[in-house]
């Protein structure tokens, strides 16, 4: 291949990874709204790029269900309904139960043992940050996710994840501390089964918390 286009195709390419990447985070961390109107000539003015890569980088984040395009109307960032968030808390149930139970059976303890050590973890008592607290979890689920060794599961996961997040930022301000004391209890569950070597009980303790979460979410729409 021609070097200047090598050059020209990777230089696009990047643009539409920072543009796919920065609309992303801002969907995520809630800057852009559920059903805000999203402009392509408004976005490439902000972000310094063509329209081109803006382009590219809807479709993507379309593909991955973080914007909607509707027809003679234009793109929106896309909805955070109940339905929505029961798909997300489906699809962690068939990824997270399964991953939980299989870090039971295989997966090096001594991983999750250190993880139940950190106290910014698994210490609700003491939080003065809901949102930081919440957010720190995630790493409890991202461990059991990775400590598989399968990489289509942990790539697919980092989409979910992406929602979860979104999802969990769009609510925080409405958890209250008995959740986050449940949640703490519930994790807790998860890792001391997975360390214990009980793939029932880390799969029960992982399906009693999703659900128990979505339950609560539901509560606060």
């Amino acid at each position: 291949m021609n070097s200047d286009l090598l050059e020209e195709k990777t230089e696009g390419g990047n643009k539409k990874k920072f543009a796919y990447d920065l609309l992303k985070k801002r969907i995520v961390n809630n800057e852009l709204k559920p059903l805000e109107y999203l402009n392509e000539r408004s976005l490439s003015q902000d972000l310094k790029i063509s329209k081109t890569p803006i382009r590219e980088a809807i479709q993507q984040l379309e593909n991955n269900h973080f914007i909607v395009v509707v027809p003679n109307k234009g793109c929106f960032v896309s909805n955070i309904s109940v339905e929505d968030i029961r798909a997300i808390f489906e699809i962690r149930e068939i990824y997270e139960c399964a991953a939980a139970r299989i870090a039971a059976e295989r997966a090096e303890v001594n991983q999750f043992v250190e993880l139940r050590s950190k106290k910014e973890i698994f210490d609700s008592e003491n939080v003065d940050d809901a949102r930081k607290y919440l957010l720190t979890g995630d790493q409890i689920h991202t461990r059991i996710i990775e400590s598989v060794n399968n990489a289509f599961l942990s790539n697919s996961y980092r989409t979910v994840l992406d929602h979860i997040i979104r999802i969990r930022v769009y609510f925080i301000n409405r958890f209250g501390m008995q959740r986050l004391e449940a949640t703490d209890q519930e994790h807790k569950n998860i890792v001391d089964a997975i360390v214990a070597r009980d793939p029932d009980g880390a799969e029960k303790a992982m399906r009693l918390h999703l659900r128990n979460a979505f339950a609560y979410i539901k509560r606060l729409i």
